[in-house]
């Protein structure tokens, strides 16, 4: 069963494991009155997808499509649970507005998705987005919204939701992403850098351990101004430099720390 990452993100501790005092259950549309307990195969937040597992056969297949052959103007068919399982199966329509737009979300990941105005609430996080055939061409998420507008719903083109399954069925994690092993404190910006009289950067909340950044020295409070050889001032520019790498690349990173400026090599390890 496919889903976003964030609808079960609740019940999972920082490894992807439900928690001792937590549960996820799947209602299949034509057995309501029977939760199915359901196992985590495997997740992936970067693209906020998520499989799971319930101990059922012979359950109906969807087909899948070729997002890549989606044009604009097309009818879009969004299917989902807008406030629960009340409305069970709810469809909406529309058109396909957009191709490959991009969002980047909290944590700096970027997003490249199908934008459509087919209603997509709360609810219909994890469903369907179908062409005119009835074949899923992109999976529905709240999560990635566009602030300020109305009337923007968008998906996860399905090409992309493939792979990512595919990975996540086979190793439970996506293989070949780099992992630099920090997360930050977004407070810092630059109206924040000009009042303590500090260099524009990334400020370093937590150093994950045995990762590539705690192996190369990087500390809490550490100030990432450089990553590569170029200039960061956001988590997005980091993480855009780092993609063009591979697990197992050596990279310099430049930081501020205590009033000086130091270089440190960092070995990036594989995101899992």
């Amino acid at each position: 069963v496919i889903t976003n990452y964030h609808v079960i993100q609740r019940a999972l501790d920082m490894y992807g494991k439900i928690l001792s005092n937590a549960k996820i259950e799947v209602f299949l549309p034509d057995d309501m009155d029977t939760p199915y307990k359901a196992e985590v195969v495997g997740t992936d937040s970067r693209t906020d997808l998520a499989v799971l597992k319930i101990d059922k056969n012979n359950l109906p297949v969807a087909k899948m499509g070729n997002s890549d052959k989606v044009k604009v103007g097309e009818l879009a068919i969004a299917i989902g649970n807008p406030g629960g399982l009340e409305y069970m199966g709810s469809v909406t329509a529309g058109i396909i507005s957009g191709l490959n737009r991009t969002i980047v979300s909290e944590s700096g990941d970027k997003f490249t998705l199908i934008q459509t105005d087919a209603a997509i609430n709360p609810g219909n996080s994890g469903g369907a987005l179908l062409n005119s055939k009835g074949e899923v061409i992109g999976v529905n998420s709240i999560k990635i919204v566009a602030k300020e507008f109305e009337g923007l719903g968008f998906a996860i083109p399905i090409n992309i939701v493939k792979d990512i399954v595919n990975d996540l069925m086979e190793y439970n994690y996506v293989k070949g992403r780099p992992f630099f092993g920090i997360s930050s404190d977004p407070s810092y910006d630059q109206r924040a850098a000009e009042y303590f009289g500090t260099p524009p950067g990334i400020l370093v909340a937590q150093v994950i351990p045995f990762t590539g950044a705690y192996k190369a020295g990087i500390q809490r409070g550490d100030i990432i101004t450089k990553f590569d050889g170029k200039s960061v001032k956001t988590v997005a520019e980091l993480n855009e430099q780092k993609n063009k790498h591979k697990p197992g690349d050596t990279v310099k990173v430049e930081i501020y720390r205590d009033g000086e400026t130091l270089t440190v090599d960092v070995t990036l390890t594989e995101e899992k």
